[in-house]
């Protein structure tokens, strides 16, 4: 988990036909997706739903689709399609000069990580939430 973050707020299934891996994933998800803000870190279109876990809270799932020659179209050439972004929650985005808008609100990608992905990212949310 990144320095400061409360929790693993969403997940981001990485793919590059959007509408497919939307088919592919209805049967986990508790509703269809939603289109929702691009990622501009990741240069990704953006569908996000929520799915239930064994203990009953939901996690949010965003079925992203590269958009530009950025971090998502090298993660998907590097490691296929699957699970390749996290989002963390976080209370506050310090070094807020690289922050973004982004699926689950303006965010931060992780120092450090590689190019290629996996990805992580910061997002700033109050307590207990995920958008849908």
């Amino acid at each position: 988990m990144p320095d400061g973050a409360t929790r693993l707020l969403a997940i981001g299934w990485a793919t590059v036909e959007l509408d497919r891996a939307v088919v592919e994933l209805a049967g986990v998800l508790a509703a269809p997706p939603i289109h929702a803000v691009a990622s501009i870190a990741l240069g990704a279109h953006c569908r996000i739903a929520s799915f239930p876990l064994e203990d009953g809270t939901d996690l949010g799932l965003a079925i992203l689709e590269p958009s530009s020659e950025g971090r998502l179209a090298a993660a998907l050439a590097r490691w296929d399609e699957g699970p390749l972004v996290a989002w963390y929650a976080v209370t506050t985005l310090e070094g807020s000069n690289q922050v973004h808008p982004g699926p689950f609100g303006p965010e931060r990608l992780v120092a450090g990580d590689p190019l290629t992905g996996p990805h992580r990212l910061v997002v700033v949310t109050g307590p207990g939430t995920i958008p849908p």
